[in-house]
């Protein structure tokens, strides 16, 4: 075991890393989904987060082309009990181990979930670091308690300028605001013969109607509502 996780009130969690080999800090939360852990990993909400997955065994069916949630993954780090590094699924390109390290991601193994879940769940999120396993916990306290949650979530995962998704035969024409949208929810407005033009978070209702949209789109996003 040559990783570890260090919360901020003192418990420690070791484990083995995989994808990026890097220090960070972020808030800890926990994720119960069985499957879908592509569209976690590049789900905008989880912007500055590490997530623990609940379920045991993650990475058995590797990486698809098709399945992302976002085109540029913005996660903190991930947290698993049993990590795949043979996936087996023939729509496979790469692993997720090579996923993370490609995007700077770190993730630690072999850590006891179910522990640290229940620790997350009685005690709430709160600040954690991913750090070598050799980082005495005053230090790693100290670099914990020195990180400030940035307020600026929104921003980094928002469009910067207008896109479209069109489909074919449309009946409506639909404005998503982009706060953190999922590709998924694009998708399946375009299933309903929707076309849709994605805007930025912080376009005004004015710009808004100018485009004269048959039904306008909220997107979920990263953070509390309340820091927008």
């Amino acid at each position: 075991m040559n990783k570890k996780i260090v919360l901020e009130d003192g418990e420690e969690y070791y484990g083995t890393g995989f994808g990026a080999n890097k220090e960070a800090v972020y808030e800890i939360v926990f994720n119960t989904s069985m499957v879908g852990y592509q569209e976690i990993v590049s789900d905008p909400s989880y912007t500055y987060q590490m997530v623990v997955m609940t379920y045991p065994l993650i990475g058995n069916y590797g990486i698809t082309d098709d399945d992302y949630e976002t085109k540029q993954p913005t996660i903190g780090g991930m947290v698993v009990r049993e990590y795949n590094d043979l996936p087996s699924n023939f729509r496979y390109t790469k692993t997720l181990s090579e996923y993370l390290e490609e995007n700077d991601i770190p993730g630690i193994a072999g850590v006891d979930t179910r522990k640290l879940t229940r620790s997350i769940r009685e005690k709430g999120s709160r600040k954690a670091i991913i750090t070598d396993a050799k980082t005495k916990k005053e230090d790693a306290l100290k670099k914990i308690k020195q990180y400030k949650m940035p307020k600026d979530a929104v921003e980094k995962v928002s469009c910067k300028k207008k896109w479209y998704s069109r489909t074919s035969n449309p009946k409506y024409n639909v404005v998503a605001v982009d706060c953190g949208i999922k590709l998924n929810i694009i998708r399946s407005l375009n299933k309903r013969r929707c076309n849709v033009t994605v805007v930025p978070y912080n376009t005004t209702a004015k710009e808004i109607e100018e485009l004269k949209p048959d039904g306008v789109f909220l997107s979920n996003g990263p953070r509390r509502p309340r820091e927008c």
